[in-house]
C-alpha cells in the first residue's frame, strides 16, 4: 500500500481530556460552596477540611486552565503521516519521543497493553500503554495526552502499511489467578 494517511486532529479534540478534568476540577469547589458551606449540622473543623480541598482543587483548576490555553496558543500542529516509507509524527507541544521522523523499516511493530486493575473500592480500572518497537530493541513509548493524537489511531495506520500491531491485556486485578499478557486476536 502506497498511500499516504494522514491523521491531524483539530485543537478542540487535543484539548478534549484536560477540559473534561477542568470541569471535574470545579465539581469539588460548587458542592462545597452550595452544600458544604452552607450546612448546619458540618462542625467547622470539617468545613475548614472541605474548604482547603475546594481551594486546592480551584489551584488545579487554574493549572488546567493554563495547560488549555497552551493547547489553543501554540504555534505548532499535531500530525501523523505515513507513506512513502515513513512515519512523521509533529507534536506542537514537545514531549518525550516527539516529533519523530523513521523509516517504516526501522519499525518492527506497534504494540498497545491495557492493563486491567482493581481500586480500592473493587472498582475496575483500565489503563493503556503504547509502545513502538525499533529495529535494534530500542522502544518509544506514548500516551494519548502527550502525543495528541491517539497512538491507536496511528499504530493502525501503520498496521495498513504492513507494520505488525499487537493488542494486548494484562489483567492485574486483585482476585487474578493470571496476571500473564495476554494477545487479543487480531480485528
Amino acid at each position: 500500500m502506497n498511500e499516504t494517511i494522514v491523521i491531524q486532529p483539530s485543537r478542540l479534540r487535543v484539548a478534549s481530556l484536560p477540559i473534561f478534568w477542568l470541569c471535574m476540577e470545579f465539581v469539588f469547589p460548587a458542592l462545597y460552596i452550595f452544600f458544604i458551606h452552607s450546612a448546619d449540622h458540618i462542625g467547622q473543623p470539617f468545613k475548614g477540611f472541605f474548604a482547603l480541598i475546594a481551594i486546592f482543587s480551584l489551584g488545579w483548576a487554574v493549572h488546567t486552565v493554563f495547560q488549555i490555553r497552551r493547547i489553543f496558543k501554540t504555534e505548532g500542529i499535531w500530525k501523523a503521516s505515513i507513506g512513502d516509507g515513513r512515519l512523521v509524527w509533529q507534536s506542537a507541544l514537545p514531549c518525550f519521543g516527539l516529533p519523530l521522523d523513521l523509516a517504516l523499516s526501522d519499525i518492527t511493530r506497534g504494540e498497545r497493553l491495557t492493563t486491567i486493575t482493581t481500586g480500592t473500592d473493587n472498582d475496575t480500572f483500565f489503563a493503556d500503554t503504547y509502545d513502538l518497537h525499533l529495529t535494534g530493541g530500542r522502544v518509544l513509548s506514548f500516551d494519548r495526552e502527550t502525543a495528541g493524537i491517539n497512538p491507536h489511531r496511528v499504530f493502525k495506520a501503520l498496521e495498513r502499511h504492513g507494520v505488525p500491531y499487537e493488542e494486548w491485556t494484562q489483567d492485574r486485578r486483585r482476585d487474578s489467578k493470571n496476571t500473564a499478557k495476554v494477545r487479543e486476536p487480531a480485528t
